[in-house]
């Protein structure tokens, strides 16, 4: 599998409308988590990480309104437009190869994610190459998963750029009761919870062979990897963490060459113990990968749990901070969803 250059990205959050402010309001720890308007079991505000609203689509077309799509849907969709039009410009002229990561739902409820490209495609004015592009709803892991497609669709065609992205929202009267009766939302009476978010993150790559015609020192995305782990929240299997472990051991095997110690991690923690149970065994298996001063960055403390878009802002941040100086590379990036899929990805420094 080739690597992949990123050549632009943008994304959205509570805490920032672009990359480069994202990143600063992570370094400088501001969080723009606040009281939502939702009230949970305990008849306290949920508090979550919003998105301004004047940062989102203003309206989604006629055609698209008059659709039967969920709140959830709909609020996903106005999130991603203005963030996937914004990198338009750096993705060519020919019709998009799309890789987003959306979230993993019960059959019973996931019949809108199949049309959800073709839709945000229309909104954000782009040409959907539908045939090559893949959307991946499997949660957190989700656009590192993608991530991992995209690299091997730019091995079979480098002529062209992928865009690789993901987009959630939490801001959904039916998942947040379910959640906070499952009593995994972080509040007065929970303290083993997480916060809960939404977002959205696109990355433009290309081919390395190509990365030379964009004229911007950028960042290359080595590898990723990724595994499904029986030992999740609702899986048979006893919960021994080891999905992150075996993740990152396939992640290894894909690099190519002698690489340092990974300097950095941005980490998809997001306040739970069953994440960090995962990270714990993985970097206990894999210590001969991190450098002794690694630096741990864990950015949904400043946003919350962005869910499919989590992977994604991550990925974003990572090249940011790499791009900036500001972090030593390589970087890790990883991400672990509530169901089975497990992910990470390793970037640095590209070549020059």
């Amino acid at each position: 599998m080739t690597s992949g250059v990123i050549i632009a990205s943008n994304v959205l959050c509570s805490s920032g409308r672009g990359t480069e402010q994202l990143w600063a309001a992570v370094r400088a720890g501001i969080s723009r988590i606040g009281n939502s308007h939702i009230m949970g079991r305990d008849r306290e505000p949920i508090r979550m990480g919003l998105a301004p609203e004047d940062a989102l689509e203003p309206r989604l077309p006629p055609e698209i309104e008059l659709l039967p799509l969920p709140s959830r849907a709909r609020r996903m969709l106005r999130l991603a437009a203005p963030v996937l039009r914004s990198v338009l410009q750096h993705a060519g002229d020919s019709p998009v190869r799309l890789f987003l990561g959306l979230p993993q739902l019960p059959v019973s409820e996931a019949h809108w994610l199949k049309g959800f490209a073709l839709h945000l495609g229309k909104i954000a004015g782009v040409a959907l190459d539908a045939p090559n592009s893949r959307v991946v709803p499997a949660g957190r892991a989700a656009a590192l998963m993608a991530l991992e497609l995209a690299l091997s669709a730019l091995d079979s065609d480098p002529t062209r750029p992928v865009i690789v992205g993901g987009v959630d929202s939490f801001l959904d009267l039916k998942l947040l009761a379910a959640l906070d009766a499952e009593g995994r939302i972080l509040g007065s009476n929970v303290m083993d919870g997480f916060l809960p978010g939404e977002g959205a993150a696109f990355l433009v790559l290309s081919h390395p062979s190509r990365a030379g015609e964009t004229g911007v020192a950028s960042i290359c995305a080595q590898a990723a990897a990724s595994c499904s782990d029986p030992g999740h929240r609702a899986g048979l299997e006893p919960a021994r963490g080891e999905g992150l472990a075996e993740a990152l051991e396939a992640l290894r095997g894909r690099l190519a060459g002698a690489l340092a110690p990974v300097a950095t991690t941005f980490a998809g923690l997001n306040g739970e113990s069953f994440d960090a149970k995962l990270w714990g065994v993985a970097r206990l298996r894999h210590g001969d990968f991190f450098a002794p001063g690694m630096v741990l960055e864990h950015p949904a403390d400043c946003f919350g749990d962005a869910g499919a878009a989590l992977g994604a802002i991550l990925l974003a941040l990572a090249a940011q901070a790499l791009q900036n100086r500001q972090r030593a590379g390589p970087a890790l990036v990883w991400a672990a969803s509530d169901g089975e899929s497990r992910a990470c990805a390793l970037l640095s420094a590209a070549a020059a």
